[in-house]
Order: structure tokens, then C-alpha cells, then sequence
């Protein structure tokens, strides 16, 4: 193309002045809301053996061999979900006394509804996030962000329940040390850790868990056996002790067996922590290998939990179990070593009981300890999702550079934590309750996005499926226990409104910047400040002058044809680069000394700009305007962005793309406040495709949005790597 050419293409399509804009009546668009005009012609032609060999460097990057396995994976969430055996019977038993081997039972039941509902789910989006990311492709994005602010406060109140609890049984050995700065040291070891990466945690995760396995297996064997011969057990002695007295919505009253089911069944919920932990981090994980932990932690929980349980009101009066709820295990296995020291006749200096309790105490510690480092995994995994979507500050996507690891965010975490031991004082049922508002609330609320992506995403490819009544099933059950927790606890909610209302204040305020900037521009002129008369910056073909590309742009040697007319495959000389098209990312000024004195209205508007000057892309398969149209409209409901690209990939089957060049420029003129813009590009779309886009147009892969796949598509889900599904 010559440059005249050039010149009269760029003036063609220069931006008109706000509020003149083509086949708008708008009396006043501000020049800040008016992004230009979007490109319609621009054909990219990306060389096959370079497409080929991006997907040959993914396929073997995601290979099973650099991912966590079956063993990995579940330690990683089976130390959180495991190691409730230490806590939890105690403290079912404050609310279901002689119930509470059955209340743990209901639990273990309730939790295998959610497997098939975590399997079908998660599978169907294979990507990091858990609930976070399921909503995410089903509904809005501020509902998926608010949703995830319960699994926030639920990780920080795991992080320092499990932190609590291995402190109090390390007390049981060392009673000098002092809770609270004990817990705080612990918690500090942990985000040190896990600042190393994810492979050495979890073979730190894996030693810990084998070994906690054991310790549960010998207790249960031993307990079993104790049960069966002891002729001191205190079964028929606690079965007759009256129920416990319960608070129903702050009012003391007297227990019975429904209240007792009830209540303890909600405090049991607390058992399954852990459970959502594996769909966090399921793109680390092998393929296949996240249904199988979710049924082996399953199997951890309705055998464990109850077992333990039984054995506990078999070693001990029940008044003792509720005095000592955080270290009932450590007592239990005191009570059955002594047992097996009068029962074998070993030698009266033997310390059986007691060295069997230092053992479960030792493992209670290290697991517990487990459970935190399952906590860090997790909440590193969601945030990092978050930080990506622009739902948290882009700052905590910062990396150590010696470790590569999200540095910024593990800290964070750490000080939330140790906020939550500081205020509600090292109090394991407080901080229960607290949990338990939060989990639950994720566990309904994943089995209602079950129940949406059943609904609005029904060709979605998955690799399981469940039935509409285990959903509406599980969902009911973790709305009970949800109820009995604020009906029980009233006085806690205090703490866990706290909580949310400043992470969800944190995460209102990022999807409503441009909001809260305009605000601010409109007090501005209120109180009479003038906006200075400044110019545009320069514009190109596509409304924006780009000002950055990848390093490795410039290193291929050659540039990628781009073609501004159809008739590029007839006439390849005739081609600009996709930065001449204005498709680039723009990358924000530098700051000199002449915009350090700009005006405060103007420095406002620079910063809505920087804000919405932020591209996306959407894949279009069809020349579908009803479908273009939905994508724009969840683009400005959802992304703060005055920019859209369609692309289009087409094959050599397609026809011809005038008709969409006509559709994307009436989209362009209908949405003054995004400017729309349209790439053909020659190829087929697959990973190889994918990727060269990011690269050369500097757009991440969670920026670009497809429709829904059905069962014709070619690719695997996961190979999408976080792309967006917004839309049938």
C-alpha cells in the first residue's frame, strides 16, 4: 500500500468529534466516552509452521508429566478435609451430644451429593476459581466476585482454625508456648513455604498426609478394639445424658433429639473443610486426576469422622469431650493406651497411654499445619483468577522474580490471618462459626451455579454429569446447615460481616471505577472547575495509535500481513501491520514533566482512559449479528473497556466476510462508547491460533470471550486455558 493510499485509508476512518459521530442523534458524547471509530477490514494471515509450533510448546508445557498426580492433588486438599477429625467431634458434641457419630454420618452423606456436583461442574470448566470461575461462565462477573468473597473469608478462617488447633495440641506436649504468638509464628513458616511453589509444597503436603492416614488407621483399629473388649467404656454411660441445651436465634432452650440432629449437623458442615479446595487448582492437576479426589477425601470423611467419634464417647464421659473440645483425640488416645497396657500386661513404666497420646498430638500438629499450607494453595489460586478478571488490583499479579511465585498475595493472606486470630482472640468456636457462614455459603452457592449450568450451558462438553435431584438435594442440605449456623450463632455474624464488607468493598470498588471516576468529574464541574482545552492523540486506522508491541515481534524479522480490503489474497503487497490497525494493546504513556501540571479534571479523565483503555476480544464462528450484539452488550455490563475486537477465523470453507465487516461496523455505530472493531484472520481456530493472537496483539487469554462449545467442538475445554465462555 503507498503511502497516499495510506494517508486518505487513515483520514477515512478517522474519530469525528463527540457528538457528531455517524448514525448517532446524541446532542453530547464526552470526548472521554467516545473511543473512536473501530476498523472493519483488517485480514491477518499468521503463518501455519509458526501456529503449529506455539501448539506443540503448549500441548507439551500442559503435559501430565509437569502436573500434580492423584496422591499430590489429594494431599493438597485432603490435610484440610482430615484433619477435621481433630476438631470437629468436639465440637458437633457441644450441639448433638450422644448424636454427634450421627450427625458426622448426614455430613459425609451430604458431601457425596457434592461430589457427582463438583464432578460434573468443574470438568465442564476445567480451570481455576472453583466457584469464582463456574459463575463466572454462567452468570455476571460482579455476581461470580461477590460469590467469591465467601470463599476468601472462608480460606482465612481455615488458615487460622487449622493454625489454632495444631497450636492447642502442640500445647498438650509443650504447655508453655502461648497460643496466640505460637499460632502467628506458624502462620508466618507456611506463606514462607509456600512462597517456594507449589511443587515443593506439595511434597511437603504428601508426607504429611500419608502419615496422618496412618496415625487415623491405628487410632481407629485400636479404638474398634477398645470398644469391642474394654469393660470401661462409657458408651451405655453418655448414650443416657440428656441432650444439650441449644440457642435458637439467641433464646436458651432445652434439647431435644430433633434439635440435636439439627444443630448438629450444622456444626458437622465444619468437617468438610477442604473439600472445594481441589477445583481451586485443578489446572496444576493431571487429567483425570480431580474426580478421584474428590471421592477419596469422601472416603476420608464418612469413615473417619464418625468412626472417631464413636470411639471418643467409647474413652471418655461426654462433660470431658466438651471441656476439651480442641484436643478430644489426644485424651481419647491417652484413655485406649492405657487400655492396651493393662490388657497386654507391659511393664508398669511403660507410658503407653501417654506416648500414644504424644504421637496423635505430634500428627494433629503436623497435619493441622497441612491444613494451612491447603489454605494458602487455595486462596493463592482463586486470587491470582481474580487479579486476572480485574476484580482485584492488577498489583497482586506481581512475582518474585528469584522464586516466581504470587509473593504479593501470599502475604496478604498471611495478614488477614493473623487480623483474624488478633480480633476474635484465639477462639476456635467463634472462628468456627465464622467458617462456617462463609463455607457454607460457597457449597449453596456452587449448587446453584450447578443448577445454572444445567440451564444456560447445557451442550457444554463434561465429563460427568448429575441428576437434577442430587443438586436440588445437595443445595438444600447446605441451606439447612447454613440456617442451623445463624440460628445457633446469631451473635457471630458480627464478625463475619466485618469480613466481607471489606473485601467485598475492595472488590465493588475495581468494578466501579469508571463509575467512581465519572463521579468525580461530575463534583469537579460542580464546583466549577473547568476542563483545559487539550488535544487528541494522534489517531490511525483504528481510532488509537498504538505505542507498544512484543519484544518478539520485532525479533521474527518479518511482520505479520495484515490486509485492509478482501481482496488481500489476490493482492499481497497491498498489506500494514496489525500496529498501523490500531488492534495492538496500548501500553500507558510515560509521565513527564508537562503532565505533572496538568489540570485535576484533565489528570481524571487521563485515569478513566488508562482504565477503559484496556482491548478484548471475542471469537465470532458465524456471521451472527444477533450473537455479535450479546457479546457487546455483556462486554459493557461486565468489562470496563472502551474497546472490542471480533475475530474471526476463517477457513477455506468460509465465504465471504463483507457481510460481517457490514454487521461489526452497525454494531460500531449502535454502541458510541465502545468502539468495535473487526480481524479475519486466516487459519483455524485452535490453540496454536490462540496464542499467536495474545502474543501479537498483547491481549491475555482470559481478556477474550467465545460462545458456548457443543458437541461438535473440536478442542478440549481445558485447552482454552481461562478463555471466557459469555454467551449460547
Amino acid at each position: 500500500m503507498t503511502n497516499s493510499e495510506m494517508t486518505s485509508l487513515s483520514a477515512s476512518l478517522q474519530s469525528p468529534e463527540p457528538g457528531s459521530r455517524s448514525g448517532t442523534t446524541r446532542k453530547r458524547i464526552e470526548k472521554h466516552d467516545f473511543p473512536g471509530y473501530g476498523t472493519y477490514n483488517v485480514h491477518a494471515h499468521p503463518p501455519s509452521p509458526h501456529l503449529q509450533k506455539l501448539a506443540a510448546t503448549l500441548t507439551s508445557s500442559s503435559s501430565s508429566s509437569s502436573k500434580l498426580t492423584t496422591l499430590e492433588a489429594t494431599s493438597i486438599s485432603g490435610n484440610d478435609i482430615l484433619s477435621s477429625s481433630f476438631y470437629v467431634s468436639g465440637l458437633v458434641t457441644l450441639t448433638a451430644g450422644i448424636l454427634a457419630p450421627l450427625c458426622l454420618l448426614l455430613v459425609g452423606l451430604t458431601l457425596y451429593l457434592f461430589r457427582s456436583i463438583y464432578a460434573e461442574t468443574v470438568t465442564a470448566l476445567p480451570c481455576n476459581g472453583g466457584t469464582y470461575n463456574v459463575l463466572l461462565n454462567c452468570t455476571s462477573k460482579q455476581f461470580a466476585s461477590m460469590a467469591a468473597c465467601f470463599a476468601i473469608i472462608a480460606y482465612i478462617t481455615t488458615g487460622v482454625v487449622s493454625a489454632l488447633t495444631a497450636i492447642a495440641y502442640l500445647k498438650t506436649i509443650v504447655t508453655s508456648i502461648d497460643l496466640e504468638s505460637s499460632t502467628i509464628i506458624l502462620l508466618f513458616s507456611f506463606f514462607i513455604l509456600t512462597s517456594y511453589g507449589i511443587s515443593e509444597s506439595a511434597f511437603v503436603a504428601k508426607i504429611i498426609f500419608l502419615g496422618h492416614v496412618f496415625t487415623l488407621t491405628g487410632l481407629c483399629i485400636f479404638g474398634i478394639l477398645f470398644i469391642g473388649f474394654s469393660e470401661e467404656n462409657y458408651l451405655r454411660e453418655n448414650w443416657n445424658t440428656e441432650y444439650p441445651r441449644v440457642n435458637v436465634a439467641g433464646e436458651e432452650r432445652d434439647g431435644t433429639v430433633w434439635t440435636a440432629i439439627f444443630y448438629g449437623f450444622s456444626s458437622a458442615m465444619l468437617g468438610v473443610s477442604g473439600f472445594e479446595t481441589s477445583s481451586q487448582f485443578i489446572e496444576e492437576q493431571a487429567e483425570g486426576v480431580f474426580v478421584k479426589t474428590l471421592k477419596n477425601m469422601w472416603q476420608g470423611v464418612m469413615i473417619f469422622n464418625p468412626l472417631l467419634s464413636l470411639i471418643s464417647f467409647a474413652a471418655l464421659p461426654i462433660d470431658v469431650i466438651t471441656a476439651n473440645k480442641d484436643t478430644v483425640l489426644a485424651g481419647t488416645a491417652k484413655v485406649i493406651g492405657h487400655w492396651i497396657k493393662k490388657s497386654l500386661n507391659f511393664p508398669e513404666h511403660w507410658e503407653v497411654g501417654e506416648l500414644l497420646s504424644f504421637w496423635v498430638s505430634i500428627d494433629a500438629f503436623v497435619v493441622l499445619a497441612g491444613a494451612v499450607l491447603t489454605a494458602y494453595v487455595g486462596i493463592n489460586g482463586l486470587i491470582r483468577r481474580m487479579a486476572m478478571d480485574r476484580c482485584l488490583p492488577q498489583v497482586l499479579l506481581w512475582k518474585n522474580s528469584v522464586t516466581n511465585t504470587d509473593s504479593l498475595i501470599l502475604f496478604g493472606f498471611f495478614a488477614l490471618c493473623v487480623s483474624q486470630v488478633i480480633l476474635l482472640d484465639c477462639d476456635v468456636e467463634a472462628l468456627g462459626g465464622v467458617y462456617c457462614y462463609a463455607f457454607l455459603s460457597v457449597m449453596s452457592i456452587f449448587a446453584f451455579g450447578n443448577m445454572i449450568l444445567k440451564v444456560k450451558r447445557p451442550s457444554l462438553p463434561r465429563l460427568h454429569k448429575t441428576s437434577w435431584l442430587a443438586s436440588i438435594a445437595g443445595f438444600l442440605s447446605v441451606v439447612t446447615a447454613l440456617l442451623g449456623n445463624i440460628l445457633g450463632k446469631p451473635e457471630l455474624l458480627t464478625y463475619f460481616f466485618v469480613y466481607f464488607i471489606v473485601i467485598g468493598v475492595l472488590v465493588l470498588s475495581m468494578f466501579n471505577r469508571v463509575n467512581i471516576l465519572r463521579v468525580i468529574l461530575f463534583v469537579l464541574r460542580e464546583m466549577g472547575v473547568e476542563e483545559e482545552a487539550w488535544e487528541k492523540e494522534p489517531e490511525t486506522l483504528g481510532g488509537i495509535a498504538a505505542t507498544r508491541s512484543p519484544k518478539w515481534w520485532w525479533n521474527r524479522g518479518a511482520a505479520t500481513q495484515v490486509s485492509t480490503s478482501p481482496s488481500a489474497a489476490e493482492n499481497p503487497d497491498e498489506t500494514i501491520d496489525l500496529e498501523t490497525a490500531g488492534l495492538l494493546a496500548k501500553a500507558s504513556p510515560k509521565k513527564d514533566q508537562t503532565s505533572k501540571r496538568r489540570s485535576c479534571f484533565k489528570s481524571v479523565v487521563a485515569t478513566l482512559s488508562s482504565v477503559r483503555d484496556v482491548p478484548f476480544i471475542f471469537f465470532a464462528k458465524h456471521d451472527d449479528l444477533y450473537v455479535i450484539n450479546k457479546a457487546v452488550l455483556y462486554v459493557q455490563k461486565n468489562e470496563q473497556t472502551s474497546k472490542l475486537i471480533i475475530v474471526h477465523c476463517k477457513s477455506e470453507k468460509s465465504g465471504d466476510t463483507q457481510t460481517l465487516s457490514e454487521h461489526v461496523k452497525l454494531i460500531d455505530v449502535l454502541y458510541p462508547k465502545i468502539k468495535v472493531s473487526l480481524l479475519v484472520v486466516e487459519g483455524a481456530f485452535g490453540i496454536g491460533m490462540i496464542e499467536w493472537l495474545a502474543q501479537e496483539l498483547a491481549i491475555p487469554i482470559n481478556a477474550m470471550f467465545i460462545t458456548c462449545p457443543d458437541k461438535d467442538f473440536t478442542m478440549k475445554i481445558q485447552e482454552l486455558r481461562g478463555m471466557r465462555i459469555i454467551t449460547y
